[in-house]
């Protein structure tokens, strides 16, 4: 696991390094819808949009208030861009990967061996949103951006410690790039939301899973996986967006209020959260008795070089409608940074 420096107490104080200075000049409140698919539990919901509420509360002296509707009442991960655009939330959590053709730019964050934790991938993203990602969002008022970690391999019975060892095995898979992953190794890949996972694996639909060592406590996989192979194979972007025509209607005061309230240092910060409930979640895991696996050096080049060949036919697929090459280019040179 790489080290998270600085540690939790960071993720505190960075998600509380906005500018307190109230908004005024409102002549009514003004409450604004937030959705997202998530427990009340999840580490997002309490380290990312509860702040975020309070904090724009906070700026405006109480004149704009934020009311949070969780656990997927008003759109799942599929439909939560429908319901922005449609005026049904106000603003909402959207994971790009899982709205197929719509941020199309921003699908080069599923490629696998990209990044090393969501700091990185969120920093990535803030970097080059201008350059490279901002037509994807045109039609929304972006409010900040954030990351999953990064996907690892779990098994019940058969432990995975080379490619080889994917051959024949059902392996859970979250998006089209750990799909990809799996036929390319032999296994066969089952496309499944993370919450159906537990059930599957204790029926043995799946023999596996890709998805992160944060899931482990949330889904209740402790006592269920018995393996775990660190690959860092591919994240997950994620933003918060926000109805245009919302964004519009607002007072400037407003608008200047959530401004403040989300700055990249927030999101920054959303991130580092997940990644630090996955190293949490990673120790328990241990505690628990689930065998840890790593590949060799010679296994970790073979698995990189077979999936090279996503990257090349992710810039055949969208050169047409982009310049795909070098935005590939442009995440790569910021990932390495």
């Amino acid at each position: 696991m790489r080290k998270l420096v600085p540690l939790f107490v960071s993720v505190i104080v960075l998600l509380g390094m906005i500018v307190s200075t109230p908004a005024t000049g409102f002549s009514e409140t003004i409450e604004l819808k937030l959705a997202h698919f998530m427990p009340t539990m999840h580490v997002q919901h309490r380290m990312a949009f509860e702040p975020f509420a309070e904090k724009v509360a906070e700026l405006t002296d109480g004149k704009v208030t934020v009311k949070i509707f969780p656990g997927g009442t008003l759109g799942n991960p599929k439909t939560m861009v429908d319901s922005i655009s449609n005026g049904i939330t106000d603003i909402g959590f959207v994971i790009p990967a899982y709205v197929r053709g719509r941020f199309q730019r921003s699908s080069v964050f599923d490629l696998p061996f990209l990044f090393a934790d969501a700091v990185q991938q969120t920093e990535v993203i803030y970097e080059l949103f201008e350059k490279d990602f901002a037509e994807d969002y045109q039609q929304f008022k972006v409010l900040w951006f954030t990351a999953a970690p990064m996907s690892q391999v779990f098994t019940v019975k058969q432990p995975i410690a080379s490619a080889a060892d994917f051959k024949g095995l059902k392996i859970r898979t979250g998006n089209a790039v750990e799909t990809e992953g799996v036929k390319m190794l032999g296994g066969n890949p089952v496309g499944k939301t993370v919450d159906e996972l537990n059930i599957m694996l204790q029926k043995g639909v799946v023999d596996g899973a890709f998805t992160a060592y944060s899931a482990l406590n949330r889904y209740k996989l402790i006592g269920v996986v018995k393996h775990m192979t660190e690959l860092n194979y591919s994240g997950a972007l994620m933003v918060v967006l926000m109805n245009k025509k919302k964004w519009d209607s607002l007072p400037e005061d407003a608008q200047k209020a959530i401004d403040q309230a989300t700055p990249p240092s927030f999101g920054i910060a959303a991130a580092r959260a997940f990644d630090y409930e996955d190293l949490e979640n990673f120790k328990m895991a241990i505690t628990n008795g689930i065998t840890f696996h790593t590949f060799s050096d010679e296994e970790k080049a073979k698995l990189r070089e077979g999936t090279m060949g996503m990257r090349d036919d992710w810039v055949a697929k969208n050169e047409k409608n982009m310049n795909a090459r070098q935005i590939l280019d442009d995440v790569v040179e910021a990932a390495a940074k």
